[in-house]
């Protein structure tokens, strides 16, 4: 198992440092005003690597160096490090956000991007949300609904108009929620929970989430879309013929359509 020390470095590196210049600049924040033989001691960077890794940290403004013989090495305390790339990564954010319909072609994607593993799903379905203008259409269950929940109000506060079939025995404090009938879904979340999202009718998402493993696939292809649509449109149709004849519905094919669904689960 790795180290906090090599986590660190690890995580150091995805701010743009390599390697050597991460272990620098972690012993530089250990022990200030050393010399690069002794940083390289300290750090285990190669003597041959040293020096050039520590013009790279001056030059990156992560050093500073005292005018001696030896120079000495002073690092840039870690908050104000981590405060300027916050500071550089947001403004660059706004100014592509400002000027990339500039020059984009508007062209929509029509091939499936792959997805694995729940927390890229949720980080994509995120981004769906927080990026959406006019409206999302949902079908998920409670335990996806939970992990969302607070993007999704923030979309409705927006303006974002919200639709929500939801699988699960809360209720929800939204606007526009449609509840699926949970009798005997038990079994059904086992085998896997999914999830639909449509957003502003030009991008579109469905996953599957499991104990052992989760996918999904995003795409902007039209044909999928429109699949997705009539997914939740049937599932909003039941949700409110259930509200007005549930009792008939019950007599007839027994508790949330049982003897219907082990019908139909004999020809698919």
């Amino acid at each position: 198992m790795a180290s906090k020390e090599e986590k660190i470095i690890a995580k150091l590196t995805d701010f743009g440092l390599n390697k050597y210049e991460a272990q620098a600049y972690l012993s530089l924040l250990q022990k200030a005003n050393e010399t690069a033989y002794q940083i390289s001691k300290n750090s285990s960077v190669p003597q041959s690597k040293i020096y050039e890794s520590m013009k790279n940290l001056v030059n990156k403004g992560l050093a500073v160096t005292e005018d001696k013989d030896p120079v000495k090495y002073s690092a840039l305390p870690v908050k104000e490090f981590l405060q300027r790339y916050k500071n550089n990564v947001e403004e660059s954010i706004d100014f592509i956000e400002s000027n990339i319909q500039d020059v984009s072609s508007g062209i929509q994607i029509d091939y499936m991007w792959h997805l694995n593993g729940q927390d890229e799903v949720i980080t994509k379905v995120r981004n769906i949300i927080n990026t959406s203008r006019e409206k999302l259409s949902l079908e998920i269950w409670q335990e996806e609904f939970k992990l969302l929940v607070e993007e999704l109000k923030k979309a409705e506060k927006r303006g974002v108009e919200v639709v929500l079939i939801f699988y699960g025995d809360s209720k929800i404090n939204l606007e526009n929620v449609y509840y699926h009938e949970m009798e005997g879904m038990e079994e059904q979340a086992q085998k896997g929970r999914w999830l639909t999202v449509i957003k502003d009718q030009g991008e579109s998402l469905f996953a599957i989430f499991k104990e052992i493993s989760s996918y999904g696939v995003w795409t902007q292809n039209k044909s999928f879309m429109i699949m997705a649509e009539s997914f939740i449109s049937h599932d909003i149709y039941i949700a409110e013929i259930y509200r007005y004849y549930r009792d008939l519905l019950d007599n007839r094919f027994g508790p949330n359509l049982k003897s219907l669904r082990e019908k139909v689960a004999k020809f698919i």
